[in-house]
């Protein structure tokens, strides 16, 4: 089922539902990842229908079918990355107001696990749960010169030019070892028929624009500062689960990172598992059925 819903500004929001489900036990909501859109996520979606998992997942501002078109992707709109969160807040709430009785959880991916972190900060309360896919600490050197970088280029050009440079920057440096393979984004998986699938959608692989990498470099300024991280609710269960290959994770040692910061914080229930020989999207690798796996089984203990 797709729907479109209205935000508090008015923007059309696509969503995706899948809820062929007879006797739900919980719900589930998706944040995709940059550069992609939630109807990758079908086949994982459906395998949780058929294990009494509700799933909905919306395109982001700036992608898929929110964006309205193929020449507007990439341009997520003024403070878009605050926008976007309270986009899934709304979404989060009308869930809610369907099943009031049924657990609430969040899977975020990449881009989308970034939004997560951020997500649990402001709504961890109103959570049975999250989890985080393909995530790392940003923070260091490097984000300090993605803000630079991205602070020159909107004063010089705006927001809605593309920015080849931070595209190049990360995607660039992200597929350097996996050149091999002869395509862009074999970064992305081990299975390069899923990899050969996202070069051939034309709602993925956009070079994003300028005002899309302000607003990330600006929300990983915040998003580990020791008084925004204080305000997680302590009995949130987190699991964060990435590939040992994964570029964004730092080949693990980015999430290993992470999982230590929310360690320190004194939650009771985080746990994490890297998957050896796989890359960043681990609900597409060759080993995906073991993922989805997992995580029906995190989910499942969760409810219980």
């Amino acid at each position: 089922m797709k729907e479109c819903i209205k935000a508090k500004d008015g923007k059309k929001l696509y969503v995706y539902c899948w809820d062929k489900v007879q006797k739900p036990k919980a719900m589930v909501q998706i944040f995709h990842g940059m550069a992609e859109h939630a109807g990758r996520y079908k086949d994982f979606a459906e395998y949780l229908n058929s294990n009494g998992f509700i799933v909905y997942a919306s395109d982001h501002r700036g992608h898929g079918k929110t964006a309205g078109s193929v020449e507007k992707l990439g341009d997520i709109g003024e403070d878009g990355f605050n926008a976007i969160i309270e986009d899934k807040n709304l979404i989060f709430q009308q869930m809610k107001a369907e099943h009031p009785e049924l657990p609430m959880f969040l899977l975020g991916h990449s881009f989308g696990s970034f939004l997560a972190q951020e997500y649990i900060i402001r709504y961890g309360n109103t959570l049975d749960g999250v989890i985080l896919s393909g995530s790392a600490a940003q923070k260091g050197p490097q984000v300090y010169a993605g803000r630079l970088i991205t602070s020159v280029q909107r004063l010089i050009h705006g927001e809605k030019k593309q920015s080849k440079l931070m595209d190049k920057l990360s995607f660039g440096n992200f597929n350097k070892r996996f050149k091999a393979d002869g395509h862009n984004f074999a970064w992305l998986s081990t299975d390069l028929k899923q990899v050969q699938k996202y070069e051939d959608d034309p709602y993925c692989g956009t070079i994003f624009t300028i005002g899309f990498f302000y607003y990330l470099m600006k929300a990983f300024k915040s998003l580990y500062k020791k008084d925004r991280l204080a305000l997680i609710t302590k009995t949130l269960p987190i699991f964060v689960i990435s590939g040992q290959e994964d570029p964004v994770g730092g080949y693990g040692k980015l999430v290993k990172t992470l999982y230590e910061i929310y360690k320190g914080l004194d939650i009771k229930n985080v746990q994490m598992k890297l998957y050896q020989g796989c890359r960043h999207e681990i609900l597409n690798e060759t080993n995906n059925k073991v993922v989805y796996e997992d995580i029906l089984k995190w989910l499942s203990r969760e409810i219980q």
